[in-house]
């Protein structure tokens, strides 16, 4: 309940004890209201309202005289809901101060969409205040969700607000109540949700879901991260369903599970997974884990040894022996029908070593152990044989006479050389000869020679036995030519390159003599084109080096002669065609000397030509050439623009569209080019010539066809392109009716100034004015007075004519004058014949 403190002349509203409940009529007395008594509920007792007080004998509220209010603490009430809000107003000593009420906008609302319309009610408790007083209601809107549509409210001044048009997102609205000397406010929130999601159950997936483990492998991986939801997956679960006995898993509640120290059998295991709203789903996967297969290993003892005495130690190598999973052990023993005397050392390792070993034949056995305890034996001899002092015996062959030309080399034989304890080493050498030969292989007991010319060679061969003894001997090769025959030229064959390329070569090195080619000679075919530069002498080398080409067809002869002066030749076609995005290709002149120009500017540039052409696409510029101008030595670029496709592979632009673009750009951004730009154009001339003519391949301008001509007007004036714009039919036509014109216009001019020259003058004359008999009595009376002399300043005339006559028969009355005026004393028919000059 609310408590009111009052100054002593106040009294205190008295509670009737009746309850009521708030907001329904008629339950109080007059001059009484509801007073809530509790916060969460709208039940109350029915009290005085303010400027009354309860009389006890009546049991009914009769008014106060003294309303003064020196102090009132503002009550203290507790919101309806989560949204309402405490209202209090200070009152001073001499202003009425408005009661608060107690004001509750509702529960704070939830709204998913698509559900976009909702209505905030809000109610209001009095403290005090008359009987009967309407509250007015405002609504505002405090804060709402980004963006710049907020929705739609209605009815803002009234209890009930409507809103719709909602957003996603928290909206948070104010209401102010006022009443009679009252006020309060409240504040509520309305949340838009996203739709509700309907729920789909997860869908549990192991990957793999069969798995073949074979020893030694122990581990391996389930991995359920490929288990999929509509929302996400909160939890995995995994679980052992059938193992082999004595393993114990260690299973971890995350996506993945890795298996370890796995032990022969068959596995099966569960995975479940649950996602946010707690629905489950399961799978399994089977593992089998197989035994590894142990063949039984392999014993070798090595090869066969020899001995010689004084030698008596020797090293048996038993690495050879071999395992599919290794061996764990080497045991070499003597055989028990070997009796000879013999130190062993290292009779459980790979490696045995016998000493102190007689003359005779030794038995040694070894035996091989793998990791699964299988064993295998093998054995080996050692003949020891007594001393021998004997060097081996060298044999080079025999003697070789041969006539040229020879169609494959020569073979030396030096297999036939002997040793009673074996040859380790043979090695051929030419000794003698009128050039050095090739010898294919020196170091074998068979080798060839080759590249002999006409004379005697002497090889040497070397033998080397296991104790170090040599020997040698020697064969010679007598090389005749009984008649010359002439080398055989090879130009390599025709070959076709594309620009660009640096360097070409022509491979004239298979060119064949049967002697030796002492010469080589290109010349170029007169039918070849004349471009192209040799380099360093090349044209009197095996190799010819060209540079420096333009696309056709080169033809060079190669002439090769050996030592007696005959000669063989070979033609050699070299086709070098443009490059495929020859067309494409654009020429940048730019106003710098190539002698300043570095390769940072050049980047630089390159980087300022993507940024000129980019027009809303991934594009990129590729220098083809860099060079300069012959006489001015500014730099001259090549370059070409690719643009990425729907595909995402790289594509040439039309170089035509890009000299476009760069000309429009380079009108209105000149400045984002470090340097003018004298020109830009394609490298090969792709004028169309307004389709009346072609485009010279080198000055770039339009040759016309028959009757057509260029319009200057557009080459000086214009976009500056060569063209074939104009009829030399038209021209002549247009050029005639101007040319007629213009005649006409000056013939006319100048009649008009030779009249103007030559015009006769007037002669000024002066008339006089006679009477006519007939007007004089009448001129006499009306006009001029009797005496008087007739007298005008009209009696001179600039007529043409000489006389005036009046041949006009005339009335007997006076008429209007048709020349001259009665001041002047003229009338009609006043002029005789009669000049007065």
């Amino acid at each position: 309940s609310s408590n009111v403190s009052v100054s002593a002349n106040q009294v205190v509203v008295g509670d009737s004890g009746r309850t009521c409940v708030y907001g329904i009529l008629q339950q109080c007395l007059k001059n009484e209201e509801c007073v809530i008594t509790g916060q969460r509920r709208r039940t109350g007792t029915c009290r005085c309202r303010q400027g009354f007080t309860r009389d006890p004998a009546s049991d009914s509220c009769v008014g106060t005289h003294n309303s003064s209010v020196s102090d009132q603490a503002v009550p203290t009430t507790s919101p309806l809901s989560s949204s309402s809000t405490k209202a209090a107003a200070a009152v001073s000593p001499t202003t009425t101060t408005p009661y608060p009420l107690i004001v509750s906008a509702g529960e704070n609302k939830e709204l998913h969409l698509p559900e976009n319309e909702v209505v905030l009610s809000a109610y209001a408790l009095k403290a005090g205040g008359d009987a009967g007083n309407q509250f007015r209601y405002q609504w505002t809107l405090v804060s709402h969700p980004d963006g710049e549509e907020t929705g739609v409210m209605q009815d803002q001044n009234t209890q009930a607000l409507k809103l719709s048009h909602l957003r996603e997102g928290l909206y948070t609205f104010r209401v102010a109540v006022t009443g009679n000397n009252s006020y309060g406010e409240a504040t509520t929130n309305v949340t838009v949700l996203p739709p509700k999601r309907i729920n789909k159950p997860p869908v549990a997936v192991i990957q793999p879901d069969n798995v073949t483990v074979k020893l030694p492998s122990k581990d391996t991986v389930l991995d359920g991260s490929f288990s999929t939801d509509d929302d996400k997956i909160v939890q995995y679960h995994w679980e052992p369903i059938t193992i082999p006995i004595g393993y114990s898993p260690k299973l971890n509640d995350t996506p993945t599970v890795q298996l370890k120290d796995l032990i022969p059998g068959f596995y099966q295991f569960m995975l479940k997974v649950t996602d946010s709203d707690g629905v489950t789903n399961s799978t399994s996967a089977n593992v089998t884990v197989l035994k590894e297969m142990d063949y039984p290993p392999t014993a070798n003892a090595g090869p066969q040894s020899v001995v010689y005495m004084p030698n008596n130690e020797v090293t048996l190598n038993g690495n050879l022996s071999t395992d599919d999973k290794g061996i764990k052990s080497w045991e070499w023993t003597k055989s028990p029908d070997t009796d000879k005397h013999v130190d062993m050392e290292g009779t459980t390792s790979p490696y045995l070593h016998l000493s102190n070993m007689e003359v005779g034949v030794y038995r040694f056995l070894l035996k091989v152990t793998d990791t699964a305890d299988q064993t295998a034996t093998a054995e080996v001899h050692v003949f020891v044989k007594p001393a021998s002092n004997q060097a081996p015996t060298a044999d080079a062959g025999k003697d070789i006479r041969v006539s040229l030309p020879i169609d494959k080399p020569l073979v030396l034989d030096g297999s036939h050389s002997s040793d009673d304890v074996g040859i380790t080493l043979w090695h051929w050498s030419q000794i003698q000869g009128p050039k050095p030969s090739q010898i294919e292989e020196p170091n074998s007991a068979t080798t060839k020679v080759s590249s002999l010319v006409p004379g005697e060679y002497v090889f040497k061969l070397d033998v080397l036995d296991a104790n170090n003894l040599t020997s040698s001997d020697n064969v010679s090769i007598i090389v005749t030519q009984n008649k010359n025959a002439p080398p055989k030229a090879d130009a390599g064959g025709d070959r076709t390159v594309f620009l660009p390329v640096d360097v070409v070569s022509l491979n004239g090195s298979r060119s064949t003599d049967d002697v030796e080619i002492t010469s080589w000679r290109w010349t170029r075919d007169p039918s070849s084109l004349a471009a192209g530069r040799i380099l360093e002498n090349s044209s009197f080398s095996p190799i010819l080096r060209l540079s420096e080409l333009i696309p056709g067809r080169y033809m060079f002869t190669l002439t090769v002669s050996d030592a007696q002066g005959a000669t063989g030749q070979d033609m050699a076609s070299l086709i070098v065609k443009p490059t495929p995005s020859l067309a494409q290709q654009v020429e940048l002149l730019l106003d710098v000397d190539i002698e300043t120009f570095t390769q940072e500017q050049l980047d630089t540039v390159l980087k300022q030509l993507e940024l000129l052409l980019h027009d809303g696409e991934s594009l990129r510029v590729h220098l083809v050439d860099l060079g300069y101008q012959q006489d001015s030595r500014r730099v001259r670029i090549t370059f070409v623009a690719e643009k990425e496709n729907a595909k995402g592979s790289w594509v040439l632009c039309r170089g035509p569209l890009m000299v476009a673009r760069l000309k429009q750009r380079l009108r209105t951004h000149s400045a984002l080019l470090d340097w003018d730009v004298m020109s830009v154009d394609t490298v090969v001339c792709q004028n169309e010539c307004s389709g009346h003519g072609t485009c010279d391949v080198y000055s770039k301008r339009c040759i016309c066809e028959a009757f057509w001509m260029e319009d200057f007007v557009r080459a000086s004036l214009g976009d500056r392109e060569s063209n074939c714009d104009w009829s030399v039919l038209y021209v002549i036509i247009i050029s005639f009716l101007l040319l007629s014109v213009l005649s006409t216009s000056l013939w006319g001019l100048a009649c008009f100034c030779s009249r103007m020259h030559f015009r006769r003058p007037r002669i000024k004359r002066n008339y006089t004015l006679l009477k006519d008999s007939r007007d004089i009595e009448k001129d006499s009376l009306d006009l001029i007075p009797k005496g008087k002399t007739l007298t005008t300043s009209l009696m001179a005339s600039d007529s043409d004519s000489d006389t005036l006559f009046e041949t006009r028969p005339r009335p007997s009355v006076a008429v209007k004058p048709l020349t001259g005026n009665h001041r002047t004393g003229m009338s009609n028919g006043g002029l005789k014949n009669r000049v007065h000059t």
